[in-house]
């Protein structure tokens, strides 16, 4: 979710704080047309006129008659969800957890050179006119191209033929801060240790949305129970899924204990929906190590999202086209009809590309990270996801060589302490917080 080699701080922007949270609510149903003709009416040079725009579409609550559940404290959420059932034995886990490393590794360098700009049309377009279309592998740019034709972030090094080395992503990441803070604090970490351990290994440009709002208010003093509360129009975009998937690396089988760590790490930037991709997306990671089949992991990723929310009925209707016999395509047009004024980076719509890519991948590792890519949406991010799940649900000895050769078995981390890592010491040291665990009594599942 990188936004260029420049980082454009939307977070410091009045008038885009104002729309998104405009936008925000009406995405909880309320009624927003007032605001936006205000919004409108109101001039660039009046930053106070927009805040208050956008505290006044903060505080607008949902309809009556709204159906779908926002609450977002840790006791409403896990008490709207369905029982869990008992963990499930893993097995080949050694095997099974480098697939999901090396596989969000690859989704993320697969989706990097599409972030921000391309559309799904414009990557078909692009795709098909070199004959790579459904895209299988790294994005393929031939000399002599127009660096147009990919994301603004000027991506052309991490193409088909350039890569050599996994390069920093904030998708990556992400997963080596959430195994810094397990290796320091066990399975029973706390938000406000994801707090310090943002402040100590995070360069603040190296943050963005709704985290990086989320930084700045623990700066200015804020409680980590509240800084993801504050002027934060952002809390239910994609940040907090993309932080998930490690929480399903250290609990396999264990979906709901996934989400209960993805509770708390989510919680310091995000609410309601931005919350529950979070659960959804560790549920899911956590399952693929014991999933009979991608469908498998989906129908049971539900049973650990709140059922009312508006991301559970997004992955229902991804599930019910898949059902139905429609097409990846068909399918993926519905997604962008639902939320046709969506952020591309918000948790909803990108979910349901993501569950569209799991269904239609069919558990090959190239098909499942090439269908999140290409949708179009937050390419990188939801490819990190969708490899690390193809990597844990078939395992390292299955994934493609010509995605997993050019990594060297390196990644150039920009968390501090970390720097060029090895990928396959990342695993080691996975491995050695599980068994850790497994020494531990584990907090309720």
């Amino acid at each position: 979710m990188t936004e260029g080699t420049r980082p454009v701080d939307l977070s410091r922007d009045p008038r885009h704080l104002a729309a998104s949270e405009v936008q925000r609510a009406a995405e909880r149903g309320a009624e927003v047309l007032a605001l936006r003709r205000r919004l409108e009416r109101t001039p660039s040079a009046d930053p106070a006129g927009l805040a208050a725009v956008a505290a006044e579409a903060a505080a607008l609550a949902s309809p009556a008659a709204w159906p779908h559940f926002e609450q977002s404290d840790e006791e409403s959420v896990f008490g709207a969800l369905p029982a869990a059932g008992p963990a499930r034995e893993t097995q080949d886990d050694d095997d099974r957890l480098a697939g999901a490393w090396y596989g969000r590794i690859i989704g993320n360098l697969m989706g990097k050179p599409l972030e921000i700009g391309p559309t799904r049309t414009s990557i078909r377009r692009y795709l098909r006119r070199l004959g790579e279309y459904p895209l299988r592998g790294y994005v393929p740019f031939p000399d002599g191209e127009d660096p147009a034709e990919l994301g603004r972030g000027g991506f052309e090094r991490v193409t088909r033929g350039r890569i050599d080395g996994g390069v920093r992503d904030d998708d990556v990441d992400y997963t080596i801060v959430g195994l810094r803070i397990l290796e320091q604090h066990g399975l029973g970490f706390r938000t406000a240790d994801v707090a310090d351990a943002w402040l100590a290994l995070l360069p603040f440009h190296q943050v963005y949305t709704a985290e990086r709002v989320a930084y700045r208010n623990l700066v200015s003093g804020a409680e980590p129970d509240a800084a993801g509360a504050i002027a934060n129009p952002f809390q239910e975009w994609i940040g907090a899924l993309i932080r998930a998937d490690v929480f399903g690396f250290v609990a396999p089988g264990d979906p709901r204990l996934a989400a209960r760590l993805a509770y708390r790490d989510a919680f310091l930037s995000h609410r309601a929906n931005g919350i529950y991709g979070a659960l959804w997306a560790a549920a899911l990671i956590s399952h693929a190590f014991v999933a009979s089949s991608p469908e498998d992991s989906v129908l049971d990723s539900l049973r650990h999202i709140p059922p009312t929310s508006r991301l559970a009925a997004e992955v229902r209707a991804v599930h019910e086209a898949f059902t139905r016999g429609d097409d990846w395509e068909a399918a993926v047009d519905a997604v962008e009809r639902r939320h046709p004024e969506t952020s591309w980076v918000h948790t909803v719509n990108n979910a349901g590309a993501l569950t569209a890519a799991l269904l239609w991948g069919d558990g090959d590792v190239a098909d499942t990270v090439g269908l999140a890519v290409q949708a179009g949406l937050d390419t990188d991010s939801i490819g990190a996801t969708a490899g690390a799940w193809a990597g844990a649900f078939r395992g390292f000895a299955a994934l493609p060589r010509d995605l997993v050769e050019p990594l060297r078995d390196t990644y150039d981390s920009g968390v501090f302490g970390e720097g060029r890592v090895s990928i396959s010491a990342l695993v080691s040291r996975t491995a050695a917080v599980r068994a850790q665990a497994a020494r531990e009594e584990r907090p309720e599942g």
